[in-house]
């Protein structure tokens, strides 16, 4: 059956002309994103059909619109969909590089896109860096073997002090025996270092610690101890040695089989710690440090000698001018008036007088060790010299009542540092020796 015969069934036989089949009308798109009018249809009528509420829901929220067949609300179909279909695609975020030593190490060193003046601080940066490490290896080093060398001094000391046959407190009078015997305190050393020739120490008047109390060592080489410790090894503190041409109780088969030296020559370093010769300074520096260390014991290893010291003075040790006095070169003498110009030269530059008195045949003991006076030149030379104590003889005499000396005769290189007084070789002076050797 048709339409027309339907409509006229349902109508009771009515001549009602024709429905006509409608055509559901599909809603025009308003592709505005604002939701403002515009025209998109035949008749220039305003219709809103946007995304934001207007009078129609065809939306991506997922709202309810109009179905335009049965009039019942459908669910948006676009309601599961991207918000924008033409979002940029999201940039994958950089994964952040992990934080490590390793890598702020690495921030200190010129890198790939760095400036020139960013490199060239990191350059500067570094080589102060470099700078730092280096000095401050060096301090380590430097003090590190001071107290190495001040372990090693105890402990040496400890091993010739415990082998002395009694505790020294006075000093005893000279041999006169030339059948001599090896101490056993020189044995323990000779059994560390065959080139041990004695011991040196300066005690102290008080009955305190001695200010020095080292071995002594002498070989062919004068050099060879300057940088090498008493046990072989390297040392900055080197070695106290004697002047390889000195004689010093040379002995075979229980007999000394030649004299000893006229003067015996002692080299040790300054240290700035006072180690080794170091202390030694205060003899110029402090005035009272005579008075309390006026004595030097000097031990063979087969018997003990003690010293007095007469003089303590400066020498430049490349003078060449009239000033010149190179006392380390004189190991013996040759009858009484070298011996008598070589000490009234020592007393004539002491930087404090005594009444310590010289004689003829006297042995002599001299000290040196390098002094700053004049800077870093390398030339200053402090030296402390000494004469045996006689048989019997009271080792303090003449050595209580020193006195500032008030014509020094200093090298010429001090007056060129300026500030002493120049030397009146016409000032009274009080010789030596026999009344025949005064000079005035």
């Amino acid at each position: 059956m048709d339409d027309e015969t339907r409509h006229h069934d349902a109508n009771g036989g009515s001549n009602l002309p024709p429905l006509r089949r409608l055509q559901p009308v599909r809603p025009q798109q308003n592709n505005n994103y604002y939701g403002a009018p515009q025209q998109n249809n035949y008749y220039g009528e305003p219709q809103r059909n946007n995304y934001y509420g207007g009078s129609q829901q065809n939306n991506y929220y997922g709202e309810p619109q109009q179905n335009y067949r049965s009039g019942g609300q459908q669910q948006n179909s676009f309601a599961n969909e991207p918000l924008y279909d033409y979002a940029q695609p999201v940039k994958k975020k950089k994964k952040k590089k992990k934080d490590t030593v390793g890598r702020r190490l690495r921030g200190f060193f010129p890198e790939k896109g760095d400036g020139f003046f960013e490199s060239l601080r990191k350059i500067v940066f570094l080589g102060a860096l470099v700078a730092i490490v280096i000095c401050g290896y060096l301090v380590a080093d430097y003090y590190l073997a001071l107290w190495k060398n001040s372990r090693e001094n105890k402990a040496i000391n400890e091993i010739y002090i415990a082998n002395e046959e009694e505790p020294w407190n006075e000093p005893p009078p000279p041999v006169v025996d030339d059948t001599m015997e090896l101490l056993p305190s020189a044995q323990e050393l000779l059994d560390i270092n065959s080139e041990t020739v004695g011991y040196l120490t300066i005690p102290s008047k008080s009955g305190g610690d001695p200010i020095v109390s080292l071995p002594v060592v002498q070989a062919r080489d004068n050099d060879k101890y300057l940088t090498k410790g008493f046990y072989g090894d390297y040392s900055i503190a080197g070695t106290l040695f004697l002047d390889w041409r000195c004689k010093y109780d040379k002995v075979l088969d229980g007999k000394r089989y030649i004299d000893n030296s006229g003067n015996q020559v002692v080299y040790g370093h300054n240290m700035n710690d006072g180690s080794m010769f170091g202390i030694l300074r205060n003899y110029k520096n402090d005035a009272e440090f005579y008075g309390e260390h006026p004595l030097i014991q000097f031990n063979s290893n087969y018997a003990e000698y003690t010293y007095k010291i007469f003089s303590f003075f400066i020498v430049d040790a490349a003078d060449q001018s009239d000033t010149k006095y190179e006392c380390w070169n004189t190991i013996d003498f040759n009858g009484a008036t070298e011996f008598y110009d070589f000490v009234n030269e020592a007393k004539k530059r002491s930087l404090r007088l005594n009444d310590v008195d010289l004689q003829y045949g006297d042995k002599l003991l001299t000290l040196s060790t390098c002094n700053t006076i004049f800077g870093k030149t390398g030339r200053g030379r402090l030296i402390i010299m000494a004469r045996m104590v006689r048989t019997y003889e009271d080792p303090y005499e003449g050595t209580e009542n020193s006195r500032v000396n008030p014509n020094i005769k200093w090298p010429n290189l001090c007056y060129e540092y300026g500030g002493y007084q120049r030397y009146n070789p016409d000032a009274e002076f009080v010789p030596y020796g026999p009344a025949e050797n005064e000079e005035q």
